[in-house]
């Protein structure tokens, strides 16, 4: 039986996301080519150690087969990357005019208004209409986008608007 919680993605920004591939791009470039220099090291008996008997060629193609794989990859990392950092600039600046809107737009009172509940409701039920309201405005105003993008987006606006007071 799966449980709920599976479902749910948690939002990273494009920029962490660019930094999280670059630094492994780095790694897997590291390891790849250090890799390699040692197998042909190793290979060119430079090296104290070497493999012998007849499985030594599988070894030394097994291994560099999963050094070559880790260059392709860091490579793979970098490309993903500068993709990533091209994107953040664009969600930087939409982020930045829902902000902007929403500064001029949304009032804790005016969310309190266009929200409906029951005198003694507590707190919590209030949080989740208050944060529909939100999230509800946002979209009519900009339009669809990435769930979890706008579930943090609507978190920061909701402590914006709430937790000043």
């Amino acid at each position: 039986m799966s449980d709920r919680n599976d479902d749910i993605k948690v939002y990273q920004d494009k920029k962490t996301k660019a930094e999280d591939y670059k630094s492994s791009a780095y790694t897997l470039l590291f390891v790849g080519v250090i890799g390699m220099i040692a197998l042909v090291l190793m290979m060119a008996g430079v090296l104290p150690f070497r493999f012998a008997g007849a499985g030594r060629f599988i070894t030394y193609g097994a291994m560099g087969a999963l050094f070559a794989v880790f260059i392709v990859m860091g490579i793979a990392s970098f490309q993903s990357s500068k993709r990533y950092a091209m994107e953040a600039v664009q969600e930087d600046d939409l982020t930045e005019r829902i902000k902007a809107w929403a500064k001029v737009h949304l009032t804790a009172d005016a969310i309190r208004r266009s929200t409906w509940s029951e005198a003694g409701t507590p707190d919590e039920m209030k949080y989740f209409q208050y944060f529909e309201a939100i999230k509800t405005a946002v979209t009519q105003e900009f339009g669809s986008m990435n769930a979890s993008y706008l579930d943090a987006l609507c978190e920061e606006l909701y402590a914006d608007l709430f937790e000043e007071q």
